[in-house]
């Protein structure tokens, strides 16, 4: 099975260099808005977009009218043409429609798709025109080296070295099985076992978070203690985000590990969380109730760990069912019984045909493995779901950093990298198609 993984370090870098990568990104950027506006007069006139073949001539051109843009390797303009014609061909797909013109700030990417080398035994890479770089190096990247993207994170740069590689697909050791309620008060609720909570120092975030916002609502507007206060709550947005993937990282390889089937419920989470605002002529209803709950939904990443069980159950061997959510929590999981009535409350579930009592979200997710025993045994595959389900055994590309097994809520002692001498633990890493550069970097 060929798979592509994508491992995310921090870079060490010197202040010259950090002026010299904000000139690289600086110039990406002008090369896409430049495209991006000959793309639109062209239309505007009546004619074709010009395509990759077409802009790569015409960079050849706006080089000699901006000489500084040989400044950064010529393969990464190139690779940002090819973005733009990307996001051109993804337009009937994106809810965002056509490409637009990228600010200063907002996503400073620049990717170098060719002639960088990695030393895993040195802890450093080589980028082309930048020289040998060190990484804070947590763990080996696996697999030929494809490409290296370089992005700037708050106030540091992070690089983001995608390899591919041949894996074989064993065969589970584990046979239990276990169905996943994704809850709002509870992160998951399996049908057998102990709740698998947030951790507690993500509310500690949020309270940080809060007086955070609050000091930022206190400043001047466009003031440098404006900025700094922005700055401080995105790095503490960051840690949140960060410490939340990590501890989903974590569970998500302990299930997989330790079960041969994993049942979970077909949700479609965008449509879940969507505004209830509504407009003008049409208020909304319970806008405050709805946000409430949106915001919980999306602080226990549901669909983050959904991606992560789809990867990590392919990767493993492991078979994932997603079951139509119709019904599962007012069902009795002793009776079959369905009524409304049953579910008393938001966590109490009484059955009102047979008296069963039990946890709601427990009972769902015994709920969830029968359904998806059911289909099983009726014959669909763990990627061929009935109606009313999606395909969720097929794997993306890989991202970053999911960690061997769960470490519990202990603090783990910072990883020394393999030019230090240190053991590197091999993890099973990934993130949900494409490779992401927001995976969760180690300390």
């Amino acid at each position: 099975m060929l798979i592509r993984q994508g491992f995310v370090y921090a870079l060490r870098l010197t202040a010259q260099r950090q002026v010299l990568l904000r000139r690289w990104v600086g110039c990406r950027r002008f090369v896409f808005n430049a495209a991006l506006k000959y793309q639109n007069a062209e239309l505007a006139a009546g004619r074709g977009r010009p395509g990759y073949l077409a802009l790569s001539t015409w960079l050849l051109g706006l080089k000699k009218v901006h000489p500084w843009l040989c400044e950064p390797p010529a393969q990464a303009l190139q690779q940002t043409l090819k973005d733009l014609c990307t996001a051109w061909e993804r337009k009937s797909k994106s809810k965002f429609g056509p490409p637009r013109f990228k600010k200063r700030g907002k996503g400073d990417t620049i990717r170098l798709p060719q002639y960088c080398r990695y030393n895993a035994e040195a802890g450093v890479i080589y980028l082309p025109k930048l020289g040998i770089v060190r990484l804070r190096h947590s763990r080996i990247a696996e697999g030929a080296l494809k490409n290296v993207t370089l992005r700037l994170q708050g106030q540091r740069w992070v690089a983001a070295l995608q390899t591919e590689r041949e894996i074989q697909v064993p065969t589970p050791v584990a046979t239990a099985a276990v169905g996943l309620d994704f809850g709002v008060n509870v992160c998951i609720m399996p049908s057998a076992g102990t709740p698998i909570e947030l951790p507690s120092r993500i509310s500690r975030y949020e309270r940080r978070i809060r007086r955070l916002q609050q000091s930022v609502s206190r400043k001047q507007r466009v003031s440098a203690n404006r900025r700094k206060a922005v700055a401080r709550l995105g790095a503490c947005f960051r840690r949140m985000a960060a410490a939340r993937r990590d501890f989903l990282h974590q569970e998500t390889t302990r299930l997989v590990a330790t079960h041969a089937l994993i049942a979970i419920e077909d949700l479609k989470v965008n449509a879940m969380t969507a505004s209830a605002a509504g407009t003008i002529e049409a208020p909304g209803k319970n806008v405050r109730a709805k946000s409430s709950l949106n915001r919980a939904i999306l602080r226990n990443g549901w669909s983050m760990a959904r991606s992560m069980l789809q990867y990590k159950a392919a990767w493993r061997g492991v078979k994932l069912v997603a079951v139509p959510a119709l019904f599962t929590s007012q069902t009795c999981a002793t009776c079959g019984h369905r009524a409304s009535e049953s579910r008393k409350t938001q966590a109490l579930f009484q059955c009102v045909a047979c008296g069963h009592t039990e946890n709601a979200d427990r009972n769902a997710a015994e709920n969830i493995l029968r359904r998806a025993q059911q289909q099983l045994a009726r014959g669909f595959r763990g990627d061929e779901i009935g109606p009313g389900g999606s395909p969720a055994g097929t794997a993306g590309y890989a991202g970053t950093h999911a960690c061997e097994g769960a470490q519990g809520k202990q603090q783990r002692p910072r990883p020394r990298s393999a030019a230090q001498g240190g053991a590197v633990r091999l993890p099973l890493a990934g993130t949900v198609s494409e490779l992401s550069l927001f995976g969760n970097l180690h300390p």
